[in-house]
């Protein structure tokens, strides 16, 4: 063996192996590349927050509709002209002339005024009201107008929140099943690009099987999402036909519609207190009990009854003018009515002061909730970016040989489903925040 004529140095060595590695890469580098070729960008692998439906409200106009037609406000516009009018009896009074007329025949058989006479007599006669039952009957109209007002109002906002309950939770679905297309379109895609690579040899079937078997995971989803779409919109447009009408769940372009009210919790407290429906009604209640007890304390003095009469007897021979006065006495029965009046009004207005504690507890339960999901949405938002930079570095682990095809794909439905929460919470602090202003008075000016 012959000896080398010149010594090898380090640093012909170096390039040789550099020479060898550019131009021989290897099997895992070449497949790397492949995959990086033949697999759509990260930016596609999930579907984009800033592309996800927003909630809306529905349009002024529509909401107008709905409340002119409801029969639920047809009725009790009708209950409050029904108490207009009972109002309008109240103040004239219910006591009115009354009018007699009597006619009887009169024989005498002794003399000297033996014979038949016809004699005839005519009385009218009123009751008269007193100048403080007229007070108390007064109380009571403006009772009765109050409270078929105070219920007009409460099925107003009652309706109305059925109403956004109803709004919100058919955009939700419609929203999840746009989510779900826009998912079953990058798998599609994805599926797509394993299934070029697997007729190049550069991919097995075991994983276009895996994918397949995830698009149709994703398939199912879109269709049971569109299903509840469809039932939760036809629900929707059955329950408020205006809706219906322009065709779609597009509401307001407003996004601060939606946003918390920026007045603190002691002013919204004090708005949401003020405008209850429970509370309306109940005050309404109050001011009817008292009017009941006023009315009751007024009927402690009986009302008298005057009248006149004119008759004729003998046959005319006698001539009868006279004055009638009557006054019923009075006993314990009115002072018992008084007392039952006044045990009434006391009760309505503890039963006022309940419902108070209990409307204040509701309002902070709803404000507390509105504040958590808005707070939720934020970091629901930062979890899904945290797992979708997971998922995407996961792609591309799996793009260079280091992680296999389910690793991946279990890091994308993680990722989809922190999306999902992302969807969910948007709609569920826009339901809170829509419900919290409703309850205010600060949503289309529910509160007369």
């Amino acid at each position: 063996m012959k000896p080398l004529s010149k010594p090898f140095s380090l640093s012909a060595l170096s390039a040789a192996l550099a020479l060898t590695l550019t131009a021989a890469p290897t099997w895992g580098a070449e497949k790397a590349w492949a995959k990086s070729a033949d697999t759509p960008s990260l930016q596609a692998a999930l579907p984009a927050l800033s592309e996800l439906p927003s909630p809306t409200l529905p349009q002024v106009a529509a909401v107008d509709q709905i409340l002119a037609e409801t029969p639920a406000l047809q009725e009790a516009q009708a209950l409050q002209q029904a108490a207009a009018q009972n109002g309008a009896v109240l103040r004239a009074g219910t006591n009115e002339f009354t009018g007699q007329a009597q006619v009887q025949q009169r024989r005498i058989e002794s003399l000297p005024d033996s014979g038949r006479y016809n004699e005839w007599q005519l009385l009218i006669n009123r009751q008269l009201r007193l100048p403080s039952q007229a007070q108390a009957d007064g109380r009571m109209a403006e009772a009765l107008q109050t409270s078929a007002q105070a219920a007009l109002v409460a099925t107003r906002q009652q309706f109305l929140g059925a109403l956004l309950t109803a709004w919100f939770a058919a955009q939700r679905a419609q929203a999840e099943a746009v989510l779900a297309q826009q998912d079953l379109d990058l798998i599609n895609a994805q599926v797509k690009a394993l299934q070029r690579r697997q007729s190049l040899g550069d991919a097995s079937v075991l994983e276009l099987e895996q994918m397949q078997a995830e698009q149709a995971r994703a398939q199912s989803t879109l269709l049971l999402a569109q299903g509840m779409a469809a039932s939760s919109r036809a629900a929707l447009f059955a329950r408020y036909p205006a809706l219906s009408r322009g065709g779609s769940l597009q509401g307001q372009n407003d996004p601060s519609a939606l946003a918390l009210p920026t007045l603190d919790a002691e002013q919204l407290s004090a708005r949401a207190v003020q405008a209850s429906p429970l509370l309306v009604q109940q005050r309404a209640m109050l001011q009817k009990a008292q009017a009941m007890a006023a009315q009751a304390h007024a009927a402690r003095t009986p009302q008298p009854t005057v009248g006149a009469y004119i008759g004729s007897d003998r046959g005319g021979s006698e001539r009868i003018v006279g004055l009638q006065f009557a006054m019923p006495l009075g006993g314990s029965a009115r002072v018992s009515q008084e007392r039952a009046a006044l045990a009434e009004a006391d009760a309505a207005q503890w039963r006022l002061r309940d419902l108070q504690a209990q409307a204040e507890a509701d309002f902070q339960r709803l404000y507390a909730d509105a504040q958590a999901q808005a707070a939720a949405v934020k970091a629901t938002e930062q979890a899904a970016q945290v797992q979708t930079q997971a998922s995407n570095r996961m792609l591309r682990a799996y793009q260079l040989g280091e992680a296999g095809l389910s690793d991946w794909l279990l890091a994308r439905r993680s990722a989809l489903e922190t999306t999902r929460l992302v969807l969910q919470s948007r709609f569920d602090a826009a339901t809170s925040s829509a419900q919290l202003k409703l309850q205010t008075g600060l949503l289309y000016e529910l509160t007369p």
